[in-house]
């Protein structure tokens, strides 16, 4: 006698950044919240599918810091340049989710985007 079954798991989807722009350019009314301004980045957060995720801005160009970290320069009050990064971008509180995209893929190449909650 041969036993069939199956084991259903539920593998989540990892999450791909191509997969994350394309659904904010679909839910264009969704919007990120700002969180936290710490060591040189505005923290903002965004409601997905699968859980609330928070990702970094960064308001320093990093290239000027001369191998000092971001948070020595500010302890030792060093010079530090605003990143050119954010041109005329309004920080507000809330903000298109869509309008961050270059910031989310930022954030995914340094691993920066991170899950806060998970969605039940």
């Amino acid at each position: 006698m041969e036993d069939n079954f199956q084991i259903d798991v539920n593998v989540p989807k990892e999450l791909n950044v191509n997969d994350v722009k394309k659904y904010l350019y679909k839910n264009k009314e969704l919007m990120a919240k700002y969180i936290f301004y710490k060591h040189g980045n505005l923290y903002y957060s965004v409601q997905l599918e699968d859980g609330l995720y928070k990702f970094p801005i960064s308001t320093v160009d990093e290239s000027t810091s001369n191998s000092a970290s971001i948070i020595d320069k500010f302890q030792s009050k060093g010079v530090y340049n605003l990143s050119a990064d954010l041109g005329e971008t309004p920080f507000d509180n809330e903000i298109k989710a869509s309008l961050l995209n270059r910031w989310i893929g930022k954030a995914f190449e340094n691993g920066n985007f991170e899950k806060m909650f998970e969605q039940k």
